[in-house]
């Protein structure tokens, strides 16, 4: 029997507050939950302010993904593609900036996926590297933590398909061409890639900055907001692209073991709006 979410974040911080240990995710979602549930905390994303002192402690970099996108959605109408099924959850789903649209969550698999119960979602299963959607189609699109699987080992996490094991880590350059194409002309991709000291760790690859300039390349169009957050043991906080060229990914999955200060995952964090031109 599972055991109630309170509980789970009870355990987590009983027990040292230590990364993926038992109540990890319950407790970050839970925190997350009261950032964007609060305007007042959102505010910082929208506007380039720095965070709260200690913001984040311990949590990955889904802290800081979540409240920028949700902060640079419009809060109109239209059609929006999760790009990654990043948002998939219903705590995100039914959140207010969301409440007006219409909502296609597009991944490799249904695989570990979660079935929100909504009229305004629809899951579609495929790769973002040629998908099904015609051009000029999505209104907005959110592609968070994404970018950086496409053309990877992806049976890990997103799918069985032996097919699907690849090496091939210059392919977000065609997923970027795919985002662009299903945008309406004055569209906006909102994109966020782990940022730092370049890696390929199978799975997934760390971005640096020629990387990201591949990206607004491929894009086209214009940049309105490119954003940097870095991890320390002061927890997230705004900086520079220069300040998190050296910052690490720290893999759990290849038994990476956690000390205090470290970041949990990514230890900095590009997050990008792109403007559809033409």
């Amino acid at each position: 029997m599972s055991l109630p979410p309170w509980i789970k974040r009870r355990v987590y911080v009983v027990r040292g507050r230590r990364p993926w240990s038992a109540g990890y995710g319950s407790f970050r979602d839970w925190y997350v939950a009261r950032v964007i549930a609060s305007p007042e905390q959102l505010a910082p994303f929208r506007d380039g302010a720095p965070l709260p002192a200690r913001f984040g402690i311990g949590l990955d970099e889904r802290v800081i993904e979540y409240p920028w996108v949700l902060s640079r959605l419009s809060e109109q109408g239209g059609l929006l593609l999760d790009a990654g099924a990043a948002l998939n959850h219903a705590f995100l789903l039914r959140h207010p900036r969301l409440a007006r649209k219409r909502i296609v969550v597009y991944t490799l698999s249904p695989r570990g996926e979660e079935i929100v119960p909504a009229d305004s979602v629809s899951y579609v299963f495929g790769d973002l590297r040629q998908t099904i959607l015609r051009d000029g189609i999505c209104d907005e699109v959110a592609c968070i933590s994404t970018l950086e699987h496409v053309g990877l080992d992806n049976r890990r996490f997103y799918t069985a398909r032996g097919d699907y094991r690849e090496a091939n880590e210059r392919d977000f350059a065609l997923a970027v061409r795919e985002l662009r194409r299903v945008l309406v002309r004055g569209g906006r991709l909102l994109l966020t890639v782990p940022y730092g000291r370049p890696r390929q760790l199978g799975w997934l690859q760390v971005f640096d900055r020629g990387k990201v300039e591949q990206v607004i390349e491929e894009f086209g169009g214009s940049v309105v907001q490119q954003a940097y957050y870095r991890y320390s043991e002061r927890g997230w906080q705004r900086a520079s692209r220069d300040e998190c060229s050296d910052c690490e990914y720290h893999d759990v999955h290849a038994g990476f073991q956690y000390t205090a200060g470290a970041a949990a995952a990514a230890g900095a964090v590009a997050c990008l709006e792109l403007l559809k031109t033409a």
